[in-house]
């Protein structure tokens, strides 16, 4: 994988093949994550605002929003202009 890409349902970065989710046949999906896309089928039936929800809980419970010095409020609004970009939930 040469440019970054990002995980069309939560924007993760798709920087390896190992975090990539698979189709049903068991190949690689290059769209989506480990994380969000099993066997050809989102893992998680959520909305948009749930998945937001679940990444900023993520986020913070991980460390990353202090590393990025970011509050809860920039990563939500970040997200919330991001995400209706993603194939998911345009």
């Amino acid at each position: 994988m040469s440019e970054t890409k990002f995980c069309q349902s939560c924007g993760m970065p798709l920087d390896s093949k190992e975090v990539c989710g698979t189709n049903q046949d068991g190949s690689i999906n290059e769209e989506y994550c480990i994380y969000c896309y099993k066997d050809g089928t989102f893992v998680d039936d959520c909305t948009m605002d749930e998945m937001i929800e679940g990444s900023v809980r993520h986020m913070k419970e991980s460390g990353m929003l202090k590393e990025q010095n970011k509050t809860e409020e920039e990563a939500r609004e970040f997200m919330y202009s991001f995400f209706p970009e993603l194939k998911r939930w345009k």
